[in-house]
């Protein structure tokens, strides 16, 4: 037999390569899942937004030097505020409420936890103490003046109490009260400052 007759005998090759039908199929595939990814990915973002993380602007000098309230007079230029909307109030974190009792127009605040369902606060010669012992508080600006010397209250149950770390210019829980647990906001876990860099708050 020669070269002839075997060329006739032999297999012939198969193009394993996708058709351009199946090219299209793969690659309409391929969008329809990206497109789906990303549905998912807002509609996750939006639902943290909502219901799990949110943002508050330091507006006034009662944290201070804690947290930056910026200017006077502006709302937009103080620290930021990372809020946890799910978490629970510890003693010394930050947090913001809702204050809308005392017939005042609800508005936010940001002060700093100080004692929890139970604790008892008292205040004397300008120091705070809690259960009975001095608070070690390393962050306040200064020391606090004497004009509520012989505060004392226990915080009630659903409550906690809050000051601000600038003592002398704070409208907190010595004059507002302690504050309802469902007026909370959220609790901060990253501040991150007008000019962009973030911190862990203490």
């Amino acid at each position: 037999m020669d070269e002839k007759e075997l060329s006739l005998t032999e297999t012939p090759s198969t193009d394993a390569s996708p058709t351009d039908p199946q090219k299209k199929k793969k690659a309409a595939i391929a969008l329809i899942s990206l497109a789906v990814v990303a549905v998912i990915a807002v509609i996750c973002a939006l639902l943290v937004r909502e219901y799990v993380v949110t943002t508050y602007i330091v507006d006034g000098e009662s944290m201070a030097p804690t947290l930056d309230g910026g200017v006077t007079g502006r709302t937009d230029d103080g620290d930021t505020l990372l809020l946890n909307m799910l978490g629970s109030p510890e003693r010394g974190d930050i947090v913001v409420f809702t204050y809308d009792w005392n017939g005042v127009t609800p508005h936010a605040l940001v002060k700093r936890v100080i004692a929890l369902p139970g604790d008892r606060v008292e205040i004397s010669d300008g120091k705070l103490f809690l259960n009975g012992e001095l608070l070690d508080e390393p962050y306040l600006k200064e020391d606090m003046d004497h004009f509520y010397d012989g505060f004392s209250v226990t915080v009630p149950d659903g409550h906690f109490f809050a000051m601000g770390d600038n003592r002398n210019n704070s409208t907190d829980s010595r004059a507002i009260g302690c504050v309802p647990q469902d007026k909370l906001i959220g609790v901060c876990f990253l501040i991150a400052s007008d000019d962009g860099k973030l911190r862990i708050p203490k």
